[in-house]
């Protein structure tokens, strides 16, 4: 690639500037973000138009998901929270066999907890169990200290990373999760030398800083931008969250379609290894040349993260 094409330009380019004249600068500090994703991809289709993944969230039963919701409004928990616990713990009923310690039900309660935050209720009817979740992780310190409340209710940090990660992909993103943390990392190495095929920590190439973070992070990653397209949940633009990959195509002759890729750390930012020559820096999604070359997005499964 010709390194003056990657040149990076003002963070809303032209669409912001045209903007700014159009609609005034209070709604463009407003729009800022949504207006470098439209800059970036050139639009987005209705389908499209949600803050989390959709994917993941369609795994959720709908009447569950009412409960959930219903209880974080009473509570100040995410529902997201909710969502994530009914996963891992029995796949949002699926799977209420009792569990070697003795957990029972929806929730997998141990039943002295049951009888203590059950109140009566049914610990195999999710109605019954999502606000006994709610009331136990309140008495463990939800929400201002969510990772001590899941802690709580299975002690294991392993475990309280696994439903963070899940919640991230339901669109909840808590700062000790592994999303937040793989951008804490990348935004780390900031400076560091792209070289070609190097994994770090001291250089880079785009898909060697992915490898890298989500490496340290516990999570096996493939090793190229190609493979790691193959590896990441498809996700649509506009459901970009931190810690998420963009991917683009056609930046270097190449029989792979996937030639680069960057990770996403909000704001309409990414973090990538761009070129010879040049360091891990943020670039913007409205940036002229990737913008001309993104092909799609992805969420790592970070929520493998073995339990």
């Amino acid at each position: 690639m010709d390194a003056a094409e990657l040149e990076i330009g003002d963070v809303l380019g032209d669409l912001g500037r045209d903007a700014a004249k159009v609609i005034g600068p209070l709604v463009l500090i407003l729009f800022a973000p949504l207006l470098l994703l439209l800059a970036a991809f050139g639009g987005l289709p209705e389908a499209a138009r949600t803050t989390a993944a959709a994917a993941a969230i369609e795994e959720i039963p709908p009447d569950q998901l009412e409960v959930m919701q219903q209880e974080s409004l009473r509570t100040g928990i995410p529902w997201q929270i909710f969502a994530a616990i009914a996963k891992v713990e029995s796949d949002f009923g699926r799977n209420m066999e009792t569990s070697s310690a003795g957990a029972i039900g929806y929730g997998q309660f141990l039943p002295e907890t049951w009888v203590a935050y059950g109140e009566g209720g049914d610990p195999y009817d999710f109605h019954d169990v999502i606000p006994a979740m709610g009331r136990y992780l309140l008495a463990s310190g939800a929400p201002a200290d969510m990772p001590r409340a899941l802690y709580a209710y299975n002690h294991s940090w392993d475990y309280v990373d696994k439903v963070l990660a899940y919640a991230a992909a339901y669109g909840y993103v808590e700062p000790t999760s592994i999303p937040a943390r793989a951008v804490e990392l990348a935004q780390s190495r900031i400076g560091a030398p792209y070289v070609w095929g190097a994994e770090g920590p001291d250089a880079f190439d785009c898909s060697g800083l992915v490898l890298w973070v989500y490496e340290w992070l516990g999570l096996p990653v493939p090793r190229t931008a190609q493979q790691q397209f193959e590896w990441v949940v498809p996700i649509e633009p506009s459901q970009l969250q931190p810690g998420d990959l963009a991917f683009f195509e056609n930046t270097y002759p190449s029989a792979d379609r996937i030639t680069h890729v960057g990770i996403y750390v909000g704001n309409g930012t990414l973090v990538m290894a761009t070129n010879t020559g040049d360091f891990v820096k943020e670039v913007p999604l409205s940036d002229p040349y990737w913008s001309e070359h993104f092909m799609t997005a992805g969420r790592p499964p970070y929520w493998e993260v073995a339990a």
